[in-house]
C-alpha cells in the first residue's frame, strides 16, 4: 500500500476533533487561528478508485467545514445538518493540501443558510451550500 506522510499543521493551527470513530479517516483537519480556514492533507485512504479525492471524502470534509463555522456563529446552541448540496468543481490528488472555507449566507431564527469552497492553491475543487437546524429552535 502506497503512503504518505501527513504534513505538520501550519503554526498556529489546532486539531478539530479528536481521532475516534469516523473521524480517524477523515482527519486530521487543521484549523486556522482565527477559525476562517481549514486544512486537509490527501492521504491514500482519501481517494477513490480513480487515484483522486473520493466525492464522499469531499462531501465530509465540506461538513466538517461548514459544520464547525455554524458552530462557531452560534456560540453555545448547537445545530446539525439538515441540506448538503455539493458540485465537485475539479479533482484533488494525493499529498495535496485542501483549503476549505465557509460563510454564513442567511441566518433565521431556525435555520443557518451557508456557503463553502474546497480549494487546492487557489483550484476549486467543491463548493457547497447546506441549512443547519438550529437545535431547540421553532
Amino acid at each position: 500500500m502506497t503512503t504518505t506522510t501527513t504534513k505538520p499543521a501550519p503554526a498556529g493551527y489546532s486539531a478539530v476533533f479528536g481521532d475516534a470513530g469516523f473521524n480517524k479517516h477523515v482527519g486530521p483537519v487543521w484549523r486556522a487561528p482565527d477559525g476562517a480556514e481549514f486544512l486537509l492533507d490527501v492521504r491514500p485512504e482519501h481517494l477513490n478508485g480513480g487515484g483522486a479525492l473520493h466525492g464522499g471524502m469531499a462531501m465530509a470534509l465540506a461538513d466538517i467545514v461548514m459544520g464547525r463555522t455554524v458552530r462557531d456563529a452560534l456560540g453555545d446552541a448547537r445545530a446539525l445538518t439538515i441540506s448538503l448540496n455539493c458540485d465537485f468543481i475539479g479533482p484533488a490528488k494525493l499529498g495535496d493540501r485542501i483549503r476549505g472555507t465557509a460563510e454564513i449566507t442567511r441566518k433565521t431564527r431556525s435555520i443557518i443558510f451557508i456557503s463553502g469552497e474546497l480549494a487546492v492553491e487557489g483550484r476549486p475543487v467543491l463548493t457547497a451550500t447546506g441549512l443547519w437546524k438550529i437545535l431547540g429552535a421553532e
